[in-house]
Formats: C-alpha cells, sequence, structure tokens
C-alpha cells in the first residue's frame, strides 16, 4: 500500500508552481529544488525554483530546468498522452498472457 508523504515548505518561501509527477512538454517532474534570493547558487537574483524532468523520449535523461521554462501540456494533449501509453500496456498485457499461456500449455 501506498503511502503519503508530505513535504513542509518554510513560510518564507514562495510555494512550487508545479508538483511532483506533473507531466510537462520536457517530461515527468521527479525532483523540485528551492533556491533561495541572494544566495551563491542564484547569484544576485530572486528566489526560484528548479525542476528535474524527466525526458519523455529518454527515460535514462533528466534535465534540470527553473520554473518559467517549464511548459505544461494541453488537456487533449494530457488526454492523447494517457491513452497512448494505455494502449502499449494492452498490448504489453495480451503479449504477456500469450506468453502465460504458452508455458502453461508445454
Amino acid at each position: 500500500m501506498e503511502t503519503l508523504k508530505v513535504v513542509t515548505i518554510p513560510n518564507d518561501w514562495t510555494s512550487p508552481k508545479y508538483s511532483f509527477g506533473r507531466r510537462t512538454k520536457q517530461g515527468i517532474i521527479v525532483g523540485i529544488q528551492y533556491y533561495p534570493p541572494n544566495s551563491l547558487l542564484t547569484g544576485l537574483c530572486n528566489e526560484s525554483w528548479r525542476y528535474a524532468l524527466l525526458d519523455k523520449n529518454d527515460f535514462s535523461e533528466v534535465s534540470h530546468l527553473e520554473e518559467e521554462k517549464i511548459h505544461l501540456v494541453t488537456p487533449s494533449e494530457l488526454r492523447a498522452e494517457l491513452q497512448a501509453e494505455i494502449e502499449a500496456h494492452q498490448i504489453e498485457i495480451v503479449i504477456l498472457k500469450q506468453q502465460l499461456e504458452t508455458i502453461s500449455n508445454a
């Protein structure tokens, strides 16, 4: 059974715009990191959130993008992506069932 995890963000930080697992045009968000204002990481600029995204075309690639560079998929694009994934998994299930039948009949 999956347990829920709660992440607490300090009150003086802005909240991230996107959450874990969110699908974007660049991929799926798998990590989020906060960069405070005027730190060595951000230089003399404003605070920001940076996101680690698992590339949608190459699951071995992770890119790191600033919040303003994230582009969300539209609801129709998301629907098409999910439908394609469902169909791919259904085909895989059929193949696995055929393999299981072959083993059972042997």
